[in-house]
């Protein structure tokens, strides 16, 4: 049972807070305008293969944590000589924040219902953190040290709150991961007769229990599976224009030829099948690249 998203979900106040940030994740990211959508997938990560958000919040926790290590040891000794280290550290997080924000709230935006309000509070807790930090490098930086050291254990111990919350949002809601299936029949099974299939339209069927989505196009049938692999979204609902299919949730969009992805959020292709057709009957299985043994 998730008791934590369920009791930050019932948390009324983040909601003019989601509503805030999602004004200006939509100013900041080109919602309405068609060169955004290559800025967003940037910050995805589109091109990346992976979400870029994770690999960016490293910068500033690495760099708080050094931070901290090399206060605690000033504190505890009384040597001041690694000082201009830590403060350097804090100045490093401060930069790598900015990154783990622009990332980290384009994504957050094509969330929903309980994984958005997660997202909002583990935003609250990241600019508080951040700006603790902020605070800690202006006061260090005109002489109120003891005073920068004190911010910045506040900010720490709030980084360490925001950094909890992603994992929760990563392991408890699933955000960010891949949502397609991964383990694809390794032997043919049968799908459908091809009798059955309209060319230029797209069919939902099942490949050994996995749902997938079937286009026969200029005599030729493509399969991939049909559960997006950035939220789940059913892509047997979307837009089909011949060449792509658009997922009817968030608007990733998959080259139906090999699965690439062509527009985010997703950050993972979708899964292709090999197809071949039996007597009039269409069999698929993974194709061999992810096959051990095909025979």
């Amino acid at each position: 049972m998730d008791k934590l998203g369920d009791f930050i979900s019932r948390q009324k106040w983040l909601g003019p807070v989601e509503s805030a940030l999602g004004a200006v994740a939509d100013t900041l990211f080109l919602k309405d305008i068609p060169f955004g959508e290559k800025v967003r997938n940037f910050f995805h990560g589109t091109w990346f293969g992976h979400p870029l958000h994770p690999v960016i919040t490293d910068v500033p926790l690495g760099a708080w944590t050094a931070a901290t290590a090399l206060d605690v040891y000033e504190l505890a000794t009384g040597d001041d000589r690694l000082a201009r280290g830590s403060d350097a550290a804090v100045g490093i997080g401060l930069i790598g924040a900015a990154g783990a924000a622009l990332t980290g709230l384009n994504d957050w935006n094509y969330t929903y219902e309980k994984p958005r309000r997660v997202g909002a509070m583990h935003a609250v807790t990241n600019i508080a953190a951040t700006a603790c930090y902020l605070g800690s490098w202006w006061q260090r930086k005109y002489g109120c040290r003891r005073a920068g050291v004190t911010t910045g254990f506040a900010g720490f111990a709030l980084s360490m709150v925001g950094a909890y919350l992603g994992g929760h949002l990563v392991y408890n809601e699933r955000i960010g991961v891949n949502h397609a299936p991964e383990e694809l029949p390794e032997k043919y099974v049968p799908l459908m007769k091809e009798s059955e299939l309209t060319e230029n339209r797209m069919h939902k069927a099942e490949a050994d229990g996995i749902p997938v989505l079937v286009v026969k196009r200029g005599g030729r049938i493509f399969v991939m599976a049909e559960k997006c692999s950035h939220l789940g979204g059913p892509l047997a609902e979307g837009k089909f224009d011949g060449e792509t299919v658009t997922c009817p949730w968030h608007g990733s969009q998959f080259a139906i030829a090999d699965g690439r992805i062509l527009v985010g959020p997703a950050t993972y292709a979708q899964p292709c099948f090999e197809v071949r057709v039996r007597d009039g009957q269409v069999e698929v299985r993974a194709p061999r690249g992810m096959v051990a043994n095909p025979y």
